[in-house]
């Protein structure tokens, strides 16, 4: 195993790991992604090119002579209009990013939501961004398909959206999770228990506020876990989980 050393300015540094804590990394797994781009991409994953220079030469050379007009054609043809230039890259601060690849995502979820069901076409990608939303995206949609009143938890969730594609489907990491629809309804995580029906929250919910949300849906608690846990988890669970 080796070891590399950087040094970088302090403010950067800080910047780029409260970033990548968002986003549930750390700068050595950052790097170690970084590298690992390097090599699939067989060069530096990033646009290292210079502007162009502007063309002095261009404005210095002479207008061309105009055409006597003896010689000028009696009419014309009409000059083909020239392509459209295409719009130049916009640059986002780091903010505006996070903020744009949310509303993408939501915009996978309204997607995902107008695709007919029997032959949805979506690519299972977990090594690019785009397509960790495209499968965040499949993931809301069947949130958004639990009934209030029943539960539902990730492992069946990645069991049907493995069956119904004919590939393993698992919980992308490093995902922004919209905390909304499209329709600007929310989206009910709170749904989602864990393995043994255990109340414990996640990244989009907080504990307390997925208990309240369960209770206001008729779910009574109980103990749950043995020795030092001291959680809760919905009585009967079992019976409430939604069958895909």
């Amino acid at each position: 195993m080796a070891v590399i050393t950087i040094k970088v300015d302090e403010v950067l540094k800080d910047r780029s790991a409260a970033v990548l804590d968002e986003l549930g990394l750390d700068l050595p797994t950052a790097i170690r992604m970084y590298l690992k781009s390097v090599v699939r991409e067989n060069g530096l994953p990033i646009n290292t090119k210079l502007p162009a220079p502007a063309c002095t030469a261009c404005a210095e050379a002479p207008a061309a002579e105009e055409a006597p007009a003896e010689e000028a054609p009696a009419e014309e043809a009409p000059a083909e209009e020239a392509p459209a230039e295409e719009a130049p890259a916009v640059l986002l601060d780091e903010e505006a990013e996070q903020a744009l690849e949310e509303d993408d995502l939501i915009d996978d979820v309204a997607a995902a939501e107008e695709a007919p069901a029997e032959e949805p076409a979506v690519v299972i990608d977990y090594e690019t961004r785009a397509g960790r939303k495209a499968v965040a995206a499949l993931f809301i949609d069947t949130i958004l398909a639990v009934p209030a009143g029943q539960l539902t938890r990730w492992s069946d969730m990645e069991e049907a959206l493995t069956a119904r594609y004919g590939t393993e489907v698992k919980r992308p990491a490093s995902v922004r999770w919209p905390a909304v629809n499209q329709d600007g309804a929310e989206i009910p995580y709170w749904r989602i228990v864990g393995e043994r029906g255990a109340v414990r929250g996640d990244k989009m919910i907080e504990q307390s506020v997925q208990e309240e949300k369960l209770k206001e849906e008729g779910h009574e608690f109980v103990p749950a876990g043995h020795g030092i846990f001291s959680g809760i988890k919905v009585d009967g669970y079992k019976d409430k989980l939604v069958k895909w």
